[in-house]
């Protein structure tokens, strides 16, 4: 289960890419694996959960990060378990482009057996998590939401509702830009993602010389930060395309 994280990172941009071509199929077998597993549903969920997490006391974050490191290394039974269905659905996915998340990462590393050689990496990544979970999250309206369909999807195939909104959660259009994104032949996708960032770029500096809120400019920071990081591939393309919905 070390690797968890990336897991949960590979699942989405696979459901992506198969919600995107209309391979109900390829979902509902894979939503079907993951369906009847209690242990890998009630992992996902913490994953999800841990995302908008807030602990406004620091040394409460910090008691709360050791109680999951302590728990995360604890010799449970259905960790075996766990660990096996894991590498099924990850051999069952096959090769995806993913970028992990930083909390996701940092999720990971706790949940590796404790060694000499990792005992930094554990304390880098206590530290993150408490920093995570001690920053106030700001609930974004949906119009500027960049969350892929599918996480959605998921997220109700994981609370049993998969029938009910499976129709309802992409619109014609979103299947439609998404069927264009997986056409585009690679040397396309190198240029229309390098304008896409540079198109970004130059309108979150814009804001940010105009912003004299601080919060928002830690905000556009980061996402600078995160566009400038993007490696190109089609999910990171997709993306950006949602990003820059987001900021016109």
């Amino acid at each position: 289960m070390n690797k968890f994280g990336a897991l949960k990172s590979k699942l989405l941009n696979k459901l992506t890419e198969s919600y995107a071509n209309e391979n109900k199929t390829e979902i509902k077998n894979i939503l079907a694996t993951i369906k009847e597993n209690k242990d890998f549903k009630e992992m996902y969920l913490f994953y999800e959960e841990i995302e908008n997490k807030y602990i406004e006391d620091k040394e409460t974050a910090k008691l709360y990060v050791e109680g999951l490191n302590t728990y995360f290394g604890q010799p449970i039974g259905n960790w075996d378990s766990l660990n096996m269905f894991c590498e099924s659905l990850n051999t069952k996915l096959g090769e995806v482009e993913i970028e992990t998340k930083e909390l996701y990462e940092s999720l990971d590393m706790l949940s590796e057996k404790d060694s000499l050689s990792n005992i930094e990496k554990k304390v880098i990544a206590k530290k993150k998590l408490v920093e995570h979970l001690t920053t106030k999250k700001e609930i974004k309206e949906s119009k500027d939401s960049t969350v892929v369909p599918n996480e959605t999807l998921l997220q109700a195939v994981l609370t049993n509702n998969f029938n009910v909104l499976y129709s309802n959660t992409l619109s014609e259009s979103q299947k439609e830009e998404l069927k264009n994104i997986l056409s585009i032949s690679h040397d396309d996708l190198i240029t229309k993602s390098n304008e896409l960032q540079e198109s970004i770029i130059n309108q979150v500096s814009t804001l940010l010389s105009e912003s004299n809120d601080p919060d928002l400019t830690t905000k556009l920071n980061k996402v600078k930060d995160e566009v400038n990081q993007m490696t190109t591939s089609k999910y990171n393309y997709y993306r950006l395309t949602e990003l820059k919905n987001g900021l016109n």
